[in-house]
């Protein structure tokens, strides 16, 4: 008895569903900075075209990551005063970034990056306004305080990133200085938070004495 026809060929099946909320996830696990749809369709199980259905370009992907992550950043509470609302901000942008480690690069490589927060941004500058900072200051200070802190977490991610060999940048700090006299001398604390703590510190101090307009 022969075979039915359809046997000798390829199965026939309902083609795999996906959602856009699997394309971010994918984009993310992939690195947000690196990742290409060719590599979000593998992971998902679909063909490269099926990807454009849903979101035309990468920089379409980008931006959905981009609004995903800016939906998770608390909005300042009634009560705080500027230092707790400035420092909030500062905390937050610690998380998103320790949280998506490539959030730092692809915000100081995709230029519209930041737009994805302007109303988050509104917000803070709403509640700063009722104690008497204005638009330019709120820019100032938000802008300094979240360019210090992705800053300060690249080094931090730098530090704590291994190398074929296991070896992490830390590591390769201690064994490119040796025993060198430097006042660069190495700690553990550069794969974590501290220094950059002082630095947000530092910063709010200092807007007490002097609070330039942007």
């Amino acid at each position: 008895m022969s075979s039915p026809r359809w046997a000798a060929g390829k199965k026939v099946g309902r083609k795999p569903a996906f959602t856009r909320q699997d394309i971010i996830r994918a984009a993310m696990d992939e690195g947000l900075d690196t990742f290409t749809l060719a590599a979000i369709a593998d992971r998902i199980g679909v063909g490269a075209p099926a990807i454009y259905r849903l979101y035309p370009s990468r920089d379409d992907i980008v931006v959905a990551c981009l609004d995903v992550i800016a939906a998770t950043i608390k909005l300042p509470e009634p009560g705080m005063d500027w230092r707790d609302t400035l420092r909030q901000w500062a905390n937050e942008c610690w998380r998103i970034c320790e949280e998506n480690p490539r959030l730092p690069l692809v915000v100081y490589s995709y230029a519209p990056a930041f737009t994805r927060i302007a109303e988050i941004l509104e917000a803070y500058g709403a509640h700063l306004a009722g104690q008497g900072v204005t638009p330019g200051q709120t820019s100032f200070a938000l802008d300094f305080l979240g360019d210090t802190v992705f800053a300060c977490h690249l080094g931090v991610q730098a530090m704590r990133t291994t190398d074929p060999t296991g070896a992490s940048g830390l590591d390769q700090v201690r064994t490119a200085l040796a025993d060198k006299s430097t006042i660069l001398q190495p700690r553990e604390s550069w794969q974590q938070r501290g220094l950059t703590d002082l630095k947000i510190d530092f910063i709010i101090t200092g807007l007490e004495h002097n609070w330039p307009e942007a």
